[in-house]
């Protein structure tokens, strides 16, 4: 198992916590921006993502370095807009802290590993919403125009990132950050940066899901 965590004392926590558990080896851990290299080389198969709040571009380059890795995301977010979107994205487990005790953490990552799943209760209720109102009311949104790139970029900026983080974690000048996040907030019509994101929680949804209302 892999511990993927930017908090270094989280990913101690949490290896100290495993370490004694039968039936869970702790590969290592890793920073995020690092994960994908740490994913193909231990080739573990289950990650235990610890992100305040989770990104879906995250999970989706987890899952994508290591196929048949299981990942489970333990987060403090409760945005029913995000729980959904990292399941999505290809997390096969979601916990809320405050609805999981650290014992029980043990059993989810071992269960996860033989294929099966675990969702607190306001991942299910996030997901219980989508179902109904996402794909029965499905509203089509206008399709921003945004590049891979930019959309990665802006998907960052709407989780809170200074552009000087999103130039390390994307490993790109910070002037190239700029450059994009100008060319964004033009396709947007959008005035600034919390307008822009603004408009990205309007139309990110139709844009990832293929037309379909997705949080």
């Amino acid at each position: 198992m892999l511990i993927v965590s930017d908090n270094p004392v989280s990913r101690i926590g949490f290896a100290s916590l495993l370490e004694a558990v039968p039936h869970v080896v702790v590969a290592g851990g890793a920073p995020v921006d690092r994960a994908p290299a740490a994913v193909r080389d231990h080739a573990p198969h289950v990650v235990l993502l610890d992100a305040s709040p989770p990104h879906p571009g995250t999970v989706g380059r987890l899952a994508r370095a290591g196929p048949g890795v299981r990942i489970v995301v333990a987060t403090a977010s409760q945005d029913p807009h995000v729980l959904v979107r990292v399941l999505a994205a290809g997390a096969h487990g979601c916990l809320t802290y405050g609805h999981f005790e650290p014992a029980e953490l043990a059993d989810v990552l071992v269960a996860a590993g033989r294929g099966q799943s675990s969702l607190s209760p306001p991942v299910v209720t996030a997901l219980v919403r989508w179902l109904h109102d996402g794909t029965r009311r499905p509203q089509v949104r206008p399709d921003p125009g945004l590049t891979a790139r930019e959309a990665e970029i802006l998907d960052l900026i709407a989780a809170g990132l200074t552009n000087r983080q999103i130039a390390r974690r994307l490993v790109i000048a910070e002037k190239t950050v700029k450059n994009h996040a100008h060319q964004i907030y033009k396709r947007l019509g959008a005035a600034g940066r919390e307008h822009a994101i603004a408009r990205w929680r309007e139309l990110r949804p139709a844009s990832a899901g293929g037309g379909t209302d997705v949080p």
